[in-house]
């Protein structure tokens, strides 16, 4: 099962993954996002539109929630994939539903993935190599043609050029797919796929979508308010605490720590 799932990522680009997750612990954790989502939303932080709630780093409220950023199945494949330092760059909850908490229209709100792009890096306009890094994403809710599914471009992994921002649906150029994915499965992607965000609805599709790559990699955030508490150490890796760059006075002869 591990090399067939590995084989269709090679060749494709992607791979879903069935029941991952159960019906029970997806429902467990949508109420823990809706509390912290409500919580943030209480202190005015940033929590994305009132068509698209996000919250990054939601396990910095709930660290229950890091059970989210690691399972065995998966991590299996990124350690073939990437390498087994590997770290975890960034990680989002989002529910593309409208006007369900209230969140004012306003230009000024956070808006992410609504338009055609890639989450691999590029260097002088051209991506740095297919299988830098890969995009897990997670169906707490389905993921269907109603409620605002990911859209792809099959193929499109093998593409060097960063993705206009327009795409049309009529465009023969280009093969448009829909993620499809039942409650608790799993897509991993690579994010050189050029992908956006279907169009929002008045379903909920809580998701999780998290970027895994290379330990020298600088991760979106500081981790180390995470990190430092009492956490199991596959976290605290993932978190980068391992690999992070030593201070100019430590001389630290490995740039990756042994944990």
């Amino acid at each position: 099962m591990l090399s067939n799932n590995i084989k269709k990522l090679k060749k494709n680009g992607y791979v879903i993954l069935e029941n991952i997750i159960s019906k029970k612990d997806t429902s467990r954790y949508k109420k823990k996002l809706d509390q912290v989502l409500r919580k943030r939303i209480k202190r005015k932080k940033i929590v994305g539109d009132h068509d698209n709630q996000i919250i990054y780093n939601y396990f910095y409220e709930d660290k229950s929630l890091l059970k989210l950023i690691y399972f065995k199945k998966i991590d299996k494949i990124l350690q073939e994939m990437l390498d087994k330092n590997y770290i975890l760059q960034s990680s989002n909850a989002q529910n593309r539903i409208v006007n369900k908490y209230n969140i004012k229209k306003n230009k000024k709100n956070y808006k992410i993935g609504s338009s055609w792009h890639t989450d691999s890096r590029y260097l002088g306009g051209n991506k740095i190599s297919k299988g830098f890094s890969y995009l897990v994403i997670i169906a707490l809710d389905p993921f269907t043609k109603e409620n605002g599914a990911t859209k792809f471009i099959e193929g499109s992994a093998n593409f060097r050029k960063i993705p206009p921002r327009f795409i049309s649906n009529r465009t023969k150029k280009y093969k448009i797919k829909e993620l499809l994915m039942d409650e608790g499965s799993v897509c991993i992607m690579d994010t050189g796929i050029w992908h956006k965000a279907g169009d929002s609805s008045n379903q909920s599709r809580w998701s999780i979508f998290s970027i895994y790559t290379g330990w020298f990699v600088k991760p979106y955030y500081d981790y180390s308010p995470v990190y430092n508490k009492k956490i199991k150490k596959i976290y605290k890796k993932l978190l980068h605490k391992y690999s992070k760059p030593p201070s100019i006075t430590e001389g630290r002869d490995h740039t990756v720590v042994k944990y």
